[in-house]
């Protein structure tokens, strides 16, 4: 059976105040099930230790045919289309909060007219080159991460081991079968914001010259005085939308990471998702699992992982939220973005339960 000590579970938790505190106080602090037991306490604060309750294998299952016609089905029509919608919101709202100088009048709105062309444009590109990043799961290198870091998190939770398991990925079988089920739970809650933020990253700032080329198009074509002047207002800009890109993830990213602090003060760990700065597949993308950080109130930190591609080692990634884009060392792909997943706890097959 595992071993837990209220010495560890207090080092873990450097956020609480020192000083003497009650099992009574921690149990209040942490609302641990059931409240009159020490060990439930002891899993909820933590800390998880990789080498001990992280599977030993690694995170190296291939993306079948069948595989991949599951995840498309997550990721359905109706999902790209909602995150197109965000997406044609915000060049809604810069739309319509234009207004246009003309000489010896009052500033102009832009016309429904001319919005509208925009917009309609803007809907065609995004729904295309979202539709176009999802076509083939197959050949990626997400294999089942989020599965790992859901199942192992479910484990710890009921202070199960996971060590006989032994070290090679199972992808048959019944934790094979519970791992893969926990990928699609992992997609099921999480697939729209991977969505959202790879759009956020890679495909606004290609629409927003496109948005712009379209929006001087239809400027040209409208009567004077309104036409010339929104020309001239936009002159020789190639983005007048500046809506997408690194930074506008990075805004994202500092709200995300308070809340990531949030979970891991009152959890021993917490799945996280991190969005890379080169592949932009939803199916390239990693999760992993966090279990404990630091933050220096500069803006850098260190967040402590559960790397399921490393087997049952922990590691660090080193955070930099100061400047134009996050910066991130000690991830062997550069990270633009990091979020707090939604999970769900969910009780693995009895038969898992080693002795």
């Amino acid at each position: 059976m595992k071993t837990y000590s209220f010495k560890s579970a207090l080092t873990r938790h450097k956020e609480i105040a020192p000083g003497p505190k009650s099992v009574r106080d921690l149990q209040k602090h942490f609302g641990s099930v059931p409240p009159d037991s020490a060990r439930a306490l002891l899993i909820k604060m933590g800390p998880f230790i990789a080498s001990r309750d992280a599977f030993l294998f690694n995170n190296s299952f291939a993306i079948t045919a069948e595989n991949a016609a599951d995840f498309l089905n997550l990721f359905s029509e109706e999902l790209t289309k909602d995150v197109v919608g965000l997406g044609v919101k915000q060049y809604t709202d810069f739309l319509f909060s234009i207004k246009i100088p003309v000489p010896g009048l009052p500033d102009v709105s832009l016309p429904d007219a001319i919005s509208d062309v925009v917009i309609n444009k803007v809907i065609v590109e995004l729904t295309a080159r979202l539709t176009d990043s999802i076509i083939d799961p197959v050949g990626s290198g997400y294999g089942r991460c989020g599965g790992m870091a859901f199942a192992g998190y479910d484990f710890y939770r009921l202070g199960w081991p996971v060590d006989g398991f032994g070290a090679t990925p199972p992808t048959t079988g019944e934790l094979g079968d519970y791992i893969f089920d926990r990928l699609m739970d992992s997609f099921e809650l999480n697939a729209r914001t991977f969505l959202e933020w790879l759009m956020i990253l890679h495909i606004l700032p290609d629409v927003d010259e496109i948005a712009t080329a379209t929006l001087l198009v239809a400027a040209g074509s409208f009567a004077w005085p309104i036409g010339p002047a929104l020309g001239a207002w936009i002159g020789t800009k190639v983005d007048i939308f500046d809506l997408g890109g690194p930074q506008a993830l990075l805004n994202n990213a500092k709200d995300e990471w308070l809340t990531i602090k949030s979970k891991l003060d009152g959890e021993a760990a917490w799945p996280i998702g991190l969005i890379y700065g080169d592949p932009k597949s939803p199916f390239d993308q990693h999760q992993v699992l966090a279990i404990g950080y630091t933050d220096s109130g500069l803006g850098t930190a260190t967040l402590k992982v559960w790397d399921n591609n490393d087997a049952n080692n922990d590691s660090e990634l080193r955070l930099d939220f100061r400047g134009n884009e996050l910066k991130v060392a000690g991830s062997v792909k550069p990270i633009k973005g990091i979020f707090h997943e939604e999970y769900i706890p969910r009780q693995p097959p009895s038969s898992l339960k080693l002795p």
